[in-house]
């Protein structure tokens, strides 16, 4: 995920904002069942330069899902940007994985990137997404939809037909990336319409947008996409200041985590090492049993 790159992470703020009020009221109303989740992966399972670090060294491509899924308990599945896979494909993606694992589709762009995101060919895009969301049966996790970089906050009345368009028996993330939707009136109303819709707002990590890190949440999960650099020395920072928020919103109500890690460049194996440092951290404050990723680079 390109966006938010910056050339300079020296100059770069990476503290978080607190949490709103609103979102402090939202979650005290929660009915909270004590159970709570840790779903962690990457963007993707096909980079050739997980093999010999994160799948062993002879993993044959066929078997990368298979082995990721020894790792990771949940995947960001980008590759549905771009269409949505044929029925035999995701039948292949449902069986190499174990029961609790979990598979984040995201919304085609043909969808979210069109002039009219309720036209309808979008519609038409969407009832195949829905269908395939459907196949995955429970090893669907949370379908997201990352909106256009020109969908502006001027369009809500569109935002707010396809929200209301979308069935609401299956979870849904939103991303913003244009300005215009975190201006705190603004804010004010698509967190109401997530509110009563049940959609999930999600929060982006990235260098060199930090209005879009925010925590106006509007339920009991936190879905997360975070573009780290971890040759960079905030790495640890980052964590640490992940660490003291997931605690504070899981104290508030938070019962559900999505973290989904973006290492950009040709760098992207060291998701091994950022989930490393994180997830020690993770289980002392979620009280989890989370086990070390496996690097295969150090394997005798």
């Amino acid at each position: 995920m390109k966006f938010g790159q910056v050339d300079n992470l020296d100059l770069v703020d990476f503290s978080l904002p607190l949490v709103s009020e609103e979102t402090k009221t939202i979650l005290s109303n929660i009915n909270r069942s004590n159970n709570l989740n840790f779903f962690f992966g990457a963007p993707g399972w096909s980079d050739q330069k997980f093999k010999g670090i994160i799948y062993p060294p002879k993993t044959s491509a066929k078997n990368f899902l298979f082995e990721y899924a020894k790792q990771f308990n949940s995947i960001e599945v980008n590759a549905t940007r771009y269409g949505v896979p044929k029925k035999h494909v995701l039948q292949k993606w449902y069986d190499s994985v174990n029961e609790d694992f979990k598979f984040s589709l995201k919304v085609p762009q043909v969808i979210t990137h069109r002039k009219n995101i309720n036209d309808d060919q979008a519609k038409f895009k969407m009832d195949e997404f829905l269908l395939a969301v459907h196949q995955m049966g429970s090893k669907s996790g949370i379908s997201f939809a990352v909106m256009a970089n020109y969908f502006k906050s001027s369009q809500l009345d569109e935002l707010r037909t396809f929200v209301n368009s979308w069935p609401v028996d299956l979870p849904l993330a939103i991303e913003f990336r244009n300005p215009s939707w975190f201006s705190k009136e603004v804010v004010s109303q698509w967190q109401n319409l997530f509110l009563t819709k049940n959609i999930v707002p999600v929060v982006t990590d990235t260098p060199g947008r930090r209005d879009v890190v925010h925590f106006s949440l509007t339920n009991n999960h936190l879905f997360i996409r975070y573009v780290g650099d971890f040759n960079h020395v905030s790495g640890s920072l980052r964590v640490q200041n992940w660490i003291n928020k997931i605690e504070e919103l899981v104290n508030l109500g938070v019962e559900n985590i999505w973290f989904y890690v973006h290492q950009p460049g040709e760098n992207r194996e060291r998701i091994l090492l950022f989930y490393n440092l994180l997830i020690p951290k993770i289980n002392k404050v979620l009280k989890t049993k989370i086990p070390l990723l496996r690097d295969f680079s150090t394997a005798t």
